[in-house]
């Protein structure tokens, strides 16, 4: 297997874009649109022929992974980068649940998307963001790379925006676009600056050999800034690709698109990419320091506001996309302490559930009618009982409830996080309130949504019904996952196959950077984790449970929460004061410096069009005049030729 060519798995979604577009432009004049059945088909055949791909692939791996190159992409004087992957322990743990979730959400559209007239643009879209994903995964360079980084943004802007008639899908997407793009220009700038020192540094393979050779010590402590910068503006492109602060007004907003859409985004593909592209680069950012600060920093601060955020959030949606920026916040702190195995350990895990969560909302509004305010929700638990036991599975793994997946990986960062030297302690208290905070609003929104009295109306509660099997069959799947996928991980139980995959890749970084580590109780930890789950659980039941404080929902939804439940707004307040400096800074340079450059242009053009009228006039056709201005010339120079003895 390993002689066959890595581009076998992209080329199936690329071929699966590719014909399901033609579909969609054939069938572009017809009123009722393609095939279901072709079309779906075709959608699941292509992702599902990937992920078999993968697996194959991921069977025959050699311990140092697989490199092929597949030919030239620029040769310019010194400067070479060739279109190459790379399969190796981290891009094959990457590859097979962007796949295989890939392909179980594909599924679920089936059903979800059923009688839409985009059906067949949809899917096309679904294929290509699958494409952009696995090249951003299975990259040998940042310049292959960041074309799969950018193709992701592309398609989250038609995914997102997809529903195109209404304006506000319009707006999100535009958002998400434009925001991405800023964080976009990090990741340009960094590519730059390693490429200052050599273009060889863009290939991770050159990098790497470059910052491990002990001949090169003295050579890179000479070329820290550059790299210290570097590593901000890559960590730049994170925070705008994963939704960090202060680049995160995206993703709620994002919430716009269909929630297949928003599990896709969420769970298994674009806003991981930030963290993977962390992992990928450790040898660079364990040797500088006070950006990994900055990394956690930000991170810790994302984490806690977020979760905040997800209190007062009353769409079942935006409750999601906030607990993902808030875990997200939780895989970059372990990354900024150089727990880079956990925090993809977290990005594994977090995929399940998450996928599971989006799912099984998605679920709940096909069976209210596309209903997504939660005080209009209710005891659902007994009308879509397989619906509400997927989330509640999820419910669990997203707390770190014991036994489910994400209490093996949140707990993991946590430990990390309390080990690591003298601020361990401050960031892990951080970390376990939030962790509570999490167990809230989480349980806040099973509870709204599975239990108490129905609050949507007698015509609406008619209508409830389980999602058909095509949606059911990918949410129960990933429930499994939520409950098991943590266990390649449970130090307690003496499993550390993933821990062991990744060693070869961000092993050695993590020893160069491991600081001076207090020495606890595993047990300990863990305990105070199963608290902070358990004490989120029993505020929200007190808070909530039985229909309690439940605010009667506005008629006008969903423009409610112009104020406190949208939450993004203090930070596009931010950005909407940067856009404001920047169209004063443009406006006096446009009216002031602009104005005056051209009055100056306009002064210096003047007075050379009278020097020329000036000189022009004594070139005039008179035979006459021009030999006595000639004989005049040359009385002149004779006479300096007698008086100085010569012109100079």
């Amino acid at each position: 297997m390993t002689n066959l060519p890595l581009w076998l798995i992209p080329l199936f979604p690329l071929i699966g874009t590719i014909a399901l577009a033609a579909i969609s432009l054939a069938s572009s004049g017809s009123k009722k649109g393609p095939s279901e059945g072709l079309t779906g088909g075709l959608a699941v055949l292509f992702p599902a022929l990937a992920f078999v791909a993968v697996v194959a692939f991921a069977a025959n791996m050699p311990v140092e992974g697989i490199q092929q190159t597949l030919c030239n992409w620029m040769d310019i004087g010194s400067f070479r980068a060739d279109i190459g992957f790379l399969f190796d322990p981290l891009s094959r743990i990457m590859l097979l649940f962007v796949t295989g979730i890939g392909t179980l959400i594909a599924i679920y559209s089936l059903g979800y998307m059923h009688g839409d007239r985009g059906f067949a643009r949809f899917f096309a879209y679904i294929n290509l963001f699958l494409f952009s994903m696995i090249v951003l995964v299975l990259s040998d360079s940042l310049l292959l790379t960041f074309l799969g980084w950018e193709g992701v943004g592309l398609c989250s802007y038609l995914l997102i925006g997809f529903w195109n008639a209404d304006l506000n899908n319009c707006k999100a997407a535009n958002k998400a676009f434009i925001v991405n793009r800023v964080g976009d220009i990090g990741f340009i700038l960094g590519m730059l600056c390693l490429a200052m020192v050599s273009g060889d540094l863009l290939n991770y393979a050159g990098l790497n050999a470059f910052l491990k050779d002990a001949a090169n010590v003295e050579v890179i402590k000479l070329l820290l800034p550059i790299f210290s910068l570097a590593g901000i503006l890559f960590f730049v492109g994170c925070t705008g690709k994963s939704a960090q602060i202060p680049l995160l007004t995206w993703l709620p907003d994002a919430m716009a698109g269909p929630t297949p859409v928003s599990a896709l985004i969420h769970a298994a593909t674009m806003v991981t990419s930030g963290v993977y592209l962390m992992a990928r680069l450790s040898n660079l950012f364990v040797l500088i320091p006070g950006v990994m600060t900055i990394v956690v920093f930000v991170g810790l601060l994302t984490a806690f506001w977020a979760a905040i955020a997800g209190l007062f959030q009353n769409d079942i949606k935006k409750v999601l996309a906030y607990s993902t920026i808030s875990q997200l916040g939780y895989m970059f702190m372990a990354a900024g302490v150089a727990a880079f195995d956990a925090s993809i350990f977290h990005v594994f895990t977090h995929a399940f559930f998450k996928a599971a969560l989006f799912l099984g909302a998605g679920a709940v509004i096909h069976s209210l009618a596309g209903e997504q305010d939660m005080r209009r929700m209710g005891g659902l638990l007994k009308k879509t009982p397989v619906t509400a036991c997927v989330m509640i599975f999820a419910f669990f793994a997203i707390i770190g409830f014991p036994g489910f997946a994400g209490f093996w990986s949140k707990d993991l960062i946590l430990e990390r996080l309390y080990t690591f030297g003298d601020v361990g302690p401050i960031y892990y208290g951080i970390a376990l309130l939030t962790a509570i905070i999490t167990a809230i609003y989480m349980g806040r929104l099973i509870i709204l949504t599975f239990f108490g009295k129905f609050r949507g109306g007698e015509e609406l509660e008619k209508h409830v019904h389980e999602a058909p099997a095509s949606m059911l069959v990918p949410m129960v799947v990933l429930a499994v996952g939520a409950v098991f996928s943590g266990y390649m991980w449970a130090d307690m139980l003496g499993m550390t196959c993933f821990r062991d995959m990744l060693a070869p890749v961000v092993g050695s970084a993590q020893e160069a950077f491991r600081a001076a580590e207090v020495h606890v109780n595993p047990m300990m930890l863990a305990c105070l984790g199963t608290a902070a789950a358990v004490i989120g659980m029993v505020i929200a039941w007190i808070a909530y449970g039985g229909n309690k404080h439940i605010p009667a929902p506005r008629v006008a939804y969903p423009s409610d929460g112009v104020q406190a439940t949208t939450w993004t707004l203090f930070f596009d307040y931010v950005h909407a004061i940067f856009i404001l400096l920047v169209n004063v800074l443009a406006w006096i340079v446009d009216k002031c410096v602009n104005q005056l450059v051209m009055f100056v242009q306009w002064i210096i053009g003047a007075i050379a069009v009278l020097l020329g009228d000036f000189a022009s006039g004594f070139q005039v056709r008179k035979v006459r005049l021009q030999l006595c201005l000639s004989l005049v010339g040359v009385v002149v120079l004779t006479a300096l030729v007698f008086i100085y003895g010569g012109i100079i």
